[in-house]
C-alpha cells in the first residue's frame, strides 16, 4: 500500500512538470534544455503559419535578447502525409540554419556582435502527432502561431497568440532577467 501511495505521489509530481520538457529532442537529436537554467520561448507552428512566424519571430528574439532565452519552435506535422514527414524534418533542419544566419545578420545590422550562445539558443522540434499543440488548445490545421514563455525552471509565465501578445510575452522574458528594461517590441521581420 505504501508503494502504491509513493507511486501516486511520484505520478502527481511528474504531472506538474511541463509535458513538453521531458527528454525533448530537436530535429538534430540534441536535447532541448527546457527548465535547465534559461528562460524559454516556445513557438507553436505548422506549415500554414511559416510565413507569419518568419515575419515576426526574428525581431522578437532580438528584442528579448537581454533575457538570453532559448527559442524552441515546435512544428506540428499532423498536416503532413506520413511519407513526407522525413522530408519535412529535412526542411526544418534547413530552416534552422537559415534562421541562425538571419539572426546573425540582424545583430550585425544593429551594430552588435551576435552572442556566442546563439547556436545553442535555437531548437526546432518536429512533432509528428501534435500532442504538445493539442495540449495548448491548437487543433490540426490551426491558423495562427501560438507562444509560451517558460521561466528558467520550465514553468509557464505567459502564453498567447503570436505576434499579438508579443508585448506581454516579452515582459515575461524580461521578468527573468535583471536590467532588461530597455527591451522594445517591434514585431517586424529583418530585411
Amino acid at each position: 500500500m505504501k508503494k502504491l501511495a509513493a507511486l501516486a505521489c511520484l505520478v502527481g509530481l511528474l504531472g506538474v512538470l511541463p509535458a513538453h520538457a521531458a527528454e525533448l529532442k530537436d530535429v538534430f537529436g540534441r536535447e532541448v534544455p527546457i527548465g535547465k537554467g534559461r528562460p524559454t520561448v516556445v513557438l507553436y507552428a505548422n506549415k500554414g503559419t511559416r510565413d507569419e512566424l518568419r515575419e515576426h519571430a526574428y525581431q522578437f528574439a532580438y528584442d528579448v535578447r537581454a533575457g538570453k532565452p532559448i527559442v524552441v519552435v515546435r512544428v506540428d506535422l499532423r498536416d503532413v502525409p506520413g511519407l513526407f514527414k522525413g522530408m519535412a524534418r529535412g526542411e526544418i533542419r534547413k530552416s534552422h540554419k537559415e534562421s541562425l544566419d538571419l539572426m546573425r545578420d540582424l545583430f550585425k545590422r544593429h551594430g552588435e556582435t551576435p552572442p556566442a550562445e546563439l547556436d545553442t539558443s535555437l531548437f526546432m522540434v518536429a512533432d509528428s502527432k501534435g500532442e504538445p499543440h493539442e495540449a495548448v488548445g491548437l487543433k490540426k490545421g490551426f491558423k495562427d502561431v501560438f507562444a509560451q514563455v517558460l521561466d528558467p525552471s520550465g514553468h509557464e509565465l505567459a502564453r498567447g497568440a503570436f505576434p499579438q501578445s508579443a508585448s506581454s510575452l516579452g515582459k515575461a522574458v524580461a521578468s527573468t532577467a535583471s536590467g532588461a528594461s530597455s527591451i522594445r517590441f517591434a514585431g517586424v521581420t529583418p530585411r
